[in-house]
């Protein structure tokens, strides 16, 4: 009996990812063998890095439209956090990733279930990947500044017929409505404060917290996979995402629904806890 090539979960990734990447002239393939896509022969990995990739293969890979690898795409279920032999994998395959300087976006289900202004986290990495290249080839031609930065939050298009114009912001439209809250005095600052840091696997953690008055503030916790992505900027992006999360407690506590406040004096407490358990990669603080 034949066995379907992907699972329920790996084909919505594929279809996504599929419609992603048309606009920018990539090809999408799944169940890449590594050993296809790696010299691995006199490359200077371990026996331990050379047998893992000889029987091992990336969920999905992404190619220009000349077929070079570009990047690859995992989709991670809940054994990836649980399961020691899964763990192990994934270690072997992000090194193996490491040493060929092969980009990896590892996602899951909330990558593609949750949006932000229209986008899902999924599109977002995606888009910036080619945003980036665009960016460096219009510098390359002298049309950008050569010592001009790229920024994915100052895109204000990406030129693809039917997009939203200036979505990768994402985090604007909740800013906006904080703002408009500290202006009728619901709130006593009119951006949250945050501290993001990574762990000792290089995973994002991120504090955030916004002080309704003096003695109430909230504030909430997320992460983010370790991800081998460099056009995404991981520390501002997580930083964005708390905002969703912090907006959506001031709501709660506005309407009556749910008290989800604490005091200052705890917040200070769980912060420094915060910072000494996780190093620094950014920070921000909106007054004392």
């Amino acid at each position: 009996m034949k066995q379907r090539l992907l699972n329920r979960y790996e084909e919505v990734t594929f279809d996504a990812l599929k419609e992603v990447c048309t606009g920018a002239g990539a090809h999408v393939f799944p169940k890449v063998r590594i050993a296809d896509l790696f010299e691995l022969r006199n490359s200077g990995i371990s026996s331990p890095h050379f047998s893992y990739a000889l029987k091992a293969h990336f969920d999905f890979v992404v190619t220009n439209s000349d077929y070079q690898p570009l990047f690859s795409v995992e989709y991670d279920g809940p054994l990836h956090k649980i399961n020691p032999t899964q763990k192990e994998n994934d270690r072997l395959k992000n090194e193996l990733c490491e040493h060929f300087n092969h980009g990896l976006l590892r996602i899951n289900s909330l990558y593609l279930s949750k949006k932000y202004r229209g986008l899902d986290l999924m599109t977002y990495f995606v888009d910036a990947w080619f945003l980036e290249e665009a960016f460096s080839e219009a510098q390359n031609q002298g049309v950008v500044p050569y010592d001009e930065p790229f920024d994915i939050t100052f895109i204000y298009s990406d030129g693809f017929p039917g997009h939203k114009k200036w979505p990768y912001w994402l985090s604007l439209d909740v800013q906006l409505a904080i703002q408009q809250l500290h202006r009728e005095g619901k709130v006593a600052q009119m951006v949250p404060s945050h501290y993001v840091g990574i762990d000792n696997e290089g995973n994002y953690r991120c504090m955030s917290w916004l002080k309704i008055d003096t003695q109430r503030v909230v504030r909430v916790v997320t992460g983010m996979h370790a991800q081998q992505f460099p056009a995404v900027c991981k520390s501002e992006l997580i930083s964005m995402l708390a905002m969703f999360d912090v907006y959506e407690q001031l709501k709660n506590i506005i309407e009556g629904r749910k008290n989800l406040s604490i005091r200052c004096d705890k917040l200070n407490d769980e912060l420094n806890h915060f910072q000494a358990k996780y190093k620094m990669m950014s920070a921000f603080s909106c007054g004392k």
